[in-house]
Order: structure tokens, then sequence, then C-alpha cells
């Protein structure tokens, strides 16, 4: 038997254990992807105006090096850089005169 904290008395596991049956109540959320990222970034910007292409291109040195730095500091998990990531892709998207934007 393996024990839990405190010692002995807190059986997480024993050799004769039942498994557990998920119903489909039990079922994990999808996986996120990088277009539900960059969809919910969009949906955060509803009525903030996009760059133009010269703000954003002039801006972006300064995004990813400040990305980099927080990652590299340990300050964001995986999911907050996906997010940063796919923000920034929304903006590439979005920006007035892109091909396929989807401004609003």
């Amino acid at each position: 038997m393996i024990v839990g904290p405190g010692g002995p008395g807190n059986p997480i596991m024993s050799e004769n254990a039942t498994p557990d049956r998920a119903g489909p109540a039990d079922a994990p959320d999808p996986p996120l992807t990088t277009e539900t990222l960059v969809a919910l970034a969009h949906a955060h910007r509803q009525g903030i105006p996009y760059e133009t292409r010269e703000q954003l291109l002039q801006r972006l040195p300064e995004r990813l090096r400040t990305l980099a730095d927080r990652v590299l500091g340990g300050k964001m998990n995986a999911e907050e850089i996906a997010y940063a990531l796919a923000a920034l892709i929304d903006g590439l998207k979005n920006m007035p005169g892109a091909t396929g934007s989807h401004r609003h």
C-alpha cells in the first residue's frame, strides 16, 4: 500500500484497488489549440482598434524581447506564453489592410 501525507492510515492506492470508472461528465476538457487562443485573444479585443502595420512592426521587437525576458525569468507558464503569442497572431491577422482581416 502507498500512503499519503500523515503516514500510515491514509492510503492513496492499494494493490487491490478498483479502478475508477470515468463517465461522460468526467471527460477532460478538450486540449487548448492555437486557434482557440487566437479566437479568445480576438474576443478580448472587441471594441479596441488594431494597430496599423507600421505601429505593430515598430513595437514588435520590444514586445518579443519583453516576452522572452518573462519566459527566461520564469514569470510565465506555458499557457500564458501561448496566449501572449496568440494575441500577437491576432494582431497580425487583424491589423488594417491584412489579408483575411476580420476587423469589426
